[in-house]
């Protein structure tokens, strides 16, 4: 670890437009209101003239802004982490997250590479095979861990399976045609994690975001990459069902919320700040 490095930053992805709707205003309001002592960045296109007060601004290009697909490229993206190196860790929080106290450092203190609100199964999010942590809206990210899985030489696939799998039934002449894909997958750079990341926001099953890599396949490329535990991403955050989550935590309020405006409103809205607190 560089000793020389700042503990931790706020990231605040923006979209490509400048002004903020009335409930990314309270979002905002509370990230300024309970974080206030750390450095906090806008992540913006380069084309967009934007100013939050207390903000620094990190620029990308535009091609990675103004959908979902964008931002998961951006955010499987080493340049991306490269940009925050300053810092041991960053808090990504997106304009539809909450916090309710300052416990950042202490989450930081806790050494996991990943944390973020669980996915669950229940009616909000009936997708959910295996409850696990989970979702990138609000989520804190250990930088030197992220920027291990990119310059990983595991193999995305292992060659022989994937020629079994691709080409061994296939007629003799087919296998002959393809065999430099077969020597090809043997070698790391085109079979490793950054292919595996520039390709997954085309995956067709449900799970093309760029918070699924991280809590699912960077273990691949890095074992011991730490995500948080059900348990522990409750205490830090709540997403879907915020109601039973608060049951789960053992009726305590999180550190967070990532989708308070999506996800049972009426059960935030006794913990939102006054529009005039300092």
């Amino acid at each position: 670890m560089n000793t020389h490095q700042k503990k931790v930053a706020v990231v605040v992805p923006m979209h490509n437009r400048s002004e903020l709707t009335p409930d990314e205003q309270v979002s905002f309001q509370h990230l300024t209101h309970y974080l206030h002592a750390y450095d906090k960045y806008l992540v913006v296109p380069n084309s967009l003239n934007i100013d939050l007060p207390g903000c620094s601004l990190k620029r990308f290009g535009d091609e990675y802004f103004g959908s979902v697909a964008a931002n998961t490229r951006l955010l499987l993206s080493e340049t991306f982490y490269r940009s925050f190196s300053e810092y041991q860790y960053i808090l990504i929080y997106h304009l539809d997250a909450l916090v309710f106290s300052d416990q950042l450092e202490a989450w930081c203190d806790t050494g996991l590479d990943y944390i973020g609100p669980p996915w669950i199964h229940c009616a909000d999010s009936p997708w959910v095979k295996e409850a696990r942590v989970g979702n990138g809206g609000l989520s804190l990210r250990k930088i030197e861990s992220f920027l291990k899985v990119f310059r990983s030489d595991v193999y995305w696939m292992e060659p022989e399976e994937y020629w079994r799998e691709r080409y061994a039934g296939m007629p003799a002449y087919v296998r002959m045609l393809n065999l430099p894909r077969r020597f090809a997958k043997r070698l790391s750079w085109l079979n490793n994690a950054r292919l595996e990341m520039s390709q997954w926001h085309l995956r067709p099953d449900g799970t093309k975001n760029e918070d699924h890599f991280w809590s699912d396949r960077a273990k691949h490329y890095v074992p011991d990459f730490r995500v948080a535990s059900v348990e522990v991403g409750l205490r830090f955050a709540f997403e879907v069902a915020p109601r039973l989550c608060y049951d789960m935590n053992h009726h305590q309020l999180p550190f967070g919320c990532h989708a308070w405006p999506r996800y049972d409103r009426s059960f935030w809205e006794p913990y939102l700040i006054s529009p005039h607190a300092a």
